[in-house]
């Protein structure tokens, strides 16, 4: 039998959230579906803009979400993944949580300008397991430590790592994660888990150091030591100050299904071409992190690792996040989503092959590429300044393998 349940849903706008439309859901097994109708007020304001460019056009329409599709793209992107939900599930029980509880149930600190709840009252957690006002409440960074490490390993969530859970089930992502105060500004603190082949803190604070020597536009990110443990911290970029920035995955702007495969990064530049206030720069920069990608195998570019973020106009390409080296033996690799006429296989010259996506001629791509291979060059001190063992440094050797591969002009 199905059953409906609805939330009015935020944005941050002019320094505070209003409401910006309702949304219901309709859970009824596979043909489980949402709706979504913009409020008048919000659709009558100068700045008001679609929360999902693709599935939510302002219209004062009730829309409907495709056929298998549960969530529309644009509210999905506010939901957590892997680890939010992993933390919901454990403090939910034996109560099983859907799609609309994941996303009525994240914290303040959720990714993007979005937030829900249950009446025009302003925005609330929809939460059981959670009593009282938790708003504004961090945990430092050791403390985090502490909890992931017990969350990880204890069958019961203790009471004591409530505060833990509302900072750490708001982010997206498959890692734990909380976010924390650093410098006066908001930061995402990543913790390693003891049975990780290989410390992936100190490997993707390496390799982002690394993609801003490339030229790459990346956040601040930082590395420090707590109980013998890295914690890999960077800056918020999703945040401004007195503001948040409206955020959407690459999955959004291409109208594009959870399950689906096959996608390539010619469509992202097709969709910056659309979307973009500035595409030339974001067509550039988008060729350099696929170029990157390639660099120091980087295979987890999925659709969700690509974001954007609303400049008052467009949606411009938001600085790169979650650039992770894999190490693999095998001679063939291939990255997330096709390159070139090779389809996935990550090579140069595969990269070379569809440069004209992103509106570069052939000389100009060899220049491009060629210039960030010598920048690269450098891995080796990057991966001992950032703290990685001779042990760990081996394994990721093999990561560097197209630094050195001949590009043809």
């Amino acid at each position: 039998m199905a059953t409906a349940r609805t939330s009015f849903v935020y944005v941050h706008l002019g320094g505070g959230f209003v409401p910006a439309g309702r949304l219901e859901m309709v859970d009824d097994g596979r043909a489980s579906f949402a709706r979504f109708r913009y409020g008048d007020r919000y659709l009558a304001r100068k700045d008001a803009f679609p929360l999902d460019p693709v599935m939510l056009p302002l219209s004062p329409l009730e829309l409907t979400t495709p056929e298998s599709f549960v969530l529309f793209n644009g509210l999905r992107d506010a939901a957590p993944d892997g680890w939010g939900r992993h933390l919901m599930d454990r403090a939910a029980g034996a109560t099983p949580l859907g799609e609309f509880d994941y996303l009525v149930a994240s914290g303040d600190d959720r990714v993007g300008a979005l937030a829900f709840g249950p009446d025009l009252n302003g925005p609330r957690r929809v939460a059981p397991w959670i009593t009282g006002d938790v708003t504004g409440e961090r945990l430092d960074l050791k403390a985090m430590i502490e909890a992931a490490e017990r969350l990880d390993h204890e069958e019961e969530l203790d009471a004591s790592l409530r505060r833990f859970l509302v900072r750490g089930s708001s982010l997206g992502g498959a890692r734990p994660k909380a976010t924390t105060d650093r410098d006066g500004a908001l930061w995402i603190a990543k913790f390693g888990r003891r049975e990780d082949r290989y410390d992936i803190c100190k490997a993707e604070f390496a390799v982002m150091s690394l993609a801003k020597r490339c030229g790459l536009v990346v956040p601040r990110v930082a590395i420090e030591r707590f109980f013998n443990r890295a914690v890999y911290l960077v800056e918020r970029f999703d945040r401004v100050a007195g503001g948040r920035v409206p955020f959407i995955s690459a999955l959004t702007l291409l109208g594009a299904h959870e399950s689906d495969s096959g996608h390539a990064y010619s469509e992202l530049a097709a969709a910056l071409r659309q979307h973009s206030t500035s595409p030339r720069a974001d067509l550039l920069e988008l060729f350099r992190r696929m170029v990157f990608n390639i660099l120091v195998n980087n295979t987890d570019d999925h659709l969700r690792n690509h974001g954007f973020l609303f400049d008052g106009r467009g949606w411009r390409l938001s600085p790169a996040y979650d650039l992770v080296p894999f190490p693999q033996t095998t001679s063939n690799r291939e990255l997330a989503l096709a390159v070139g006429a090779d389809g996935r296989a990550a090579t140069l010259n595969n990269a070379l092959s569809g440069c004209s996506a992103f509106g570069l001629t052939r000389g100009e791509a060899v220049k491009q590429i060629r210039a960030m291979q010598k920048k690269a060059g450098v891995w080796r001190s990057v991966l001992a300044e950032a703290g990685l063992d001779k042990r760990d440094a081996a394994l990721l050797e093999t990561c560097f393998e197209r630094v050195r591969e001949d590009v043809r002009a």
